[in-house]
């Protein structure tokens, strides 16, 4: 997919976007759902190759309302894509536009290997392991006419279904399964908006490491016992700082 680039780990690509917040770490579900959001914006973009009624702009602005009005000359529609747990009010009001997530499913490892251990260095002590997850994701498709929330499903869920293999492929996705499209429907909390859901899963790897946890609990058993030479005191303490208003 051109314009996307994400981050290389050292057998394969990790779901991830480069440059993206240091504290989503690569192949997290957050990763995931940043990488589909970055895919669906390049979908919409002005550069993309067939034009569409509707366009993703980095310059929009979801508290001016104005952004959100079809244009009298004909022009593409400005399009909110956002991620799912975007809380901020002007945005979740702005229409149309589509949300990335879960959809409220879960997020399951599967073990791949005993322990899920995938190596260990016995010099560092350090241990590696590695797991499949498994990831609902659902892309809503809101717009205050059921209409158009149901044609940008329609657009979203083409373009999910015909690059698959290439997701798969350049990110390092073991399943993107077909994607569903359900059915426009009013909003549960907004009679007046019209959503259209499309649902598909992803698989693919997880990797993390642990380094020596002792030589860190020895350290803060001695710094304990030097603050609080009896215990009883160090708990009493706890127990009345919680109590504190």
């Amino acid at each position: 997919m051109g314009g996307i680039t994400v981050n290389s780990g050292p057998r394969v690509r990790l779901p991830r976007l480069e440059g993206e917040n240091p504290d989503v770490f690569p192949g997290s579900p957050l990763a995931v759902i940043g990488l589909w959001v970055f895919a669906l914006r390049e979908r919409f973009a002005a550069t993309a190759g067939a034009p569409l009624p509707w366009i993703w702009d980095a310059d929009l602005r979801p508290e001016d309302s104005e952004d959100g009005d079809p244009l009298p000359d004909g022009s593409p529609r400005k399009l909110l894509i956002d991620s799912a747990y975007n809380v901020k009010k002007e945005a979740r009001n702005y229409r149309p536009a589509i949300y990335v997530g879960r959809g409220g499913g879960a997020v399951t490892p599967n073990k791949m290997a005993l322990d899920n251990s995938a190596g260990r260095n016995h010099q560092l002590d350090f241990r590696a392991y590695y797991c499949q997850a498994q990831m609902p994701i659902n892309m809503e498709c809101e717009s205050s006419d059921s209409g158009e929330s149901s044609t940008i499903a329609e657009t979203v869920w083409g373009f999910v279904l015909s690059t698959r293999d290439i997701f798969r492929a350049d990110f390092g996705f073991h399943e993107i399964t077909e994607p569903a499209m359900t059915d426009t429907a009013p909003s549960k909390t907004d009679k007046e908006i019209w959503t259209t859901n499309v649902q598909f899963g992803v698989a693919y790897d997880m990797r993390w490491g642990t380094t020596p946890i002792a030589p860190k609990l020895r350290d803060i058993a001695l710094r304990l016992m030097a603050q609080y030479p009896d215990s009883a005191a160090f708990f009493r303490d706890i127990a009345l700082r919680d109590g504190e208003e």
